[in-house]
C-alpha cells in the first residue's frame, strides 16, 4: 500500500512577500497533490471484505483471547501448543477418518471392536470363533483331513470312509467251507454285507434274517435222468443281524465283506 506524501508546502507560500512568484498556488501543484492522494487511496484495502496481497501483518492477540480480534499465525500456533490434543479417546469427535499413516499403541484389537483378539495367527490354520475372547485356530493336520465337529469343538481328522457292499474295498469271499444249511450266522462287521448262495437238488430255498423268513423260493424240476434242481439266494445283511438258509444242499456260498 502506498502512503500519501505532500509535494507542495502551501503554508510556506503564505510567508512569502507580496509579489513573490512562489507565493502563487499553481494548478499543476494542486493537480500533483490530488493525483498523489488518489493513488494512495487506490492502494488501500477496503474495510469491507478486503483482499490482501503480499504478507499482511497484525498484532498478536493475548493468549487465550476469545474476541473478534484478528488472529495471526503466531497466536494460532501458541494456542495449539497450549491446547495439547492428547489421544483420540479424549476427543469429542464421534468419527475419525484415517486416510494414511499408522496407528501406534494397538496390538490385539478386541473381538468386540471387530478384531481377532490375537497378535498373530498360525499360517494356513482355520479360524474358529471363541465368543468374546480371541479367536482360536485349527491346524490343517495331515493332508486330506477334514474339519469334524463333536458337537462342542472342531478338530482336524481323517475323513470317515463309508464301508459295505464294495464301497470300502470289500471283496467277494468264498465261505462255503465254513457255512452249513440250517446253521445261524451273525454279521459281526460294522457295515452291511451281501450273501449269494446256491443250493442243489432242492425244490426251493428258505432264507431268514433275524429269524424272519424273507425269501421263499420254489423250484419244480423233472426228476428224469440228468435233471438237477437249483435254487439261488441273494440278500443284504445289516450289521449285527443273524442270517440262515434252510432246505436243500449247499453248492456255493459267497459273501461280500
Amino acid at each position: 500500500m502506498a502512503d500519501y506524501n505532500k509535494s507542495t508546502n502551501f503554508t510556506a507560500k503564505d510567508t512569502l512577500p507580496t509579489g513573490n512568484a512562489g507565493k502563487i498556488v499553481k494548478g499543476t501543484e494542486i493537480d500533483t497533490e490530488l493525483n498523489a492522494v488518489s493513488n494512495a487511496i487506490a492502494s488501500k484495502s477496503d474495510i469491507n471484505s478486503p483482499s490482501f496481497t503480499g504478507t499482511p501483518a497484525a498484532p498478536t492477540a493475548t493468549a487465550g483471547s476469545n474476541t473478534t480480534q484478528l488472529a495471526n499465525t503466531a497466536f494460532v500456533k501458541a494456542e495449539i501448543t497450549a491446547l495439547s490434543l492428547g489421544n483420540m479417546s479424549t476427543q469429542a469427535k464421534t468419527a475419525v477418518d484415517i486416510t494414511g499413516g499408522t496407528i501406534v499403541g494397538i496390538t490385539d484389537l478386541a473381538v468386540a471392536d471387530g478384531g481377532t483378539g490375537r497378535s498373530t495367527l498360525a499360517a494356513n490354520a482355520v479360524l474358529v470363533g471363541n465368543g468374546t475372547s480371541g479367536v482360536n485356530t485349527v491346524a490343517p493336520g495331515t493332508s486330506g483331513n477334514v474339519l469334524t465337529s463333536n458337537g462342542t469343538a472342531w478338530t482336524s481328522t481323517a475323513p470317515t470312509v463309508a464301508k459295505g457292499l464294495g464301497i470300502g474295498g470289500e471283496t467277494w469271499q468264498n465261505v462255503a467251507g465254513s457255512r452249513a444249511v440250517g446253521s445261524t450266522y451273525t454279521n459281526g462287521e460294522t457295515y452291511p454285507i451281501q450273501v449269494i448262495i446256491t443250493l442243489v437238488n432242492t425244490s426251493g430255498a428258505w432264507f431268514y434274517i433275524n429269524g424272519n423268513l424273507v425269501i421263499r423260493q420254489f423250484y419244480d424240476v423233472n426228476t428224469g435222468a440228468g435233471q438237477t434242481g437249483y435254487s439261488f439266494v441273494s440278500a443284504i445283511i445289516p450289521p449285527g443281524s443273524t442270517y440262515q438258509v434252510a432246505n436243500g444242499n449247499l453248492s456255493t456260498w459267497y459273501e461280500l465283506r
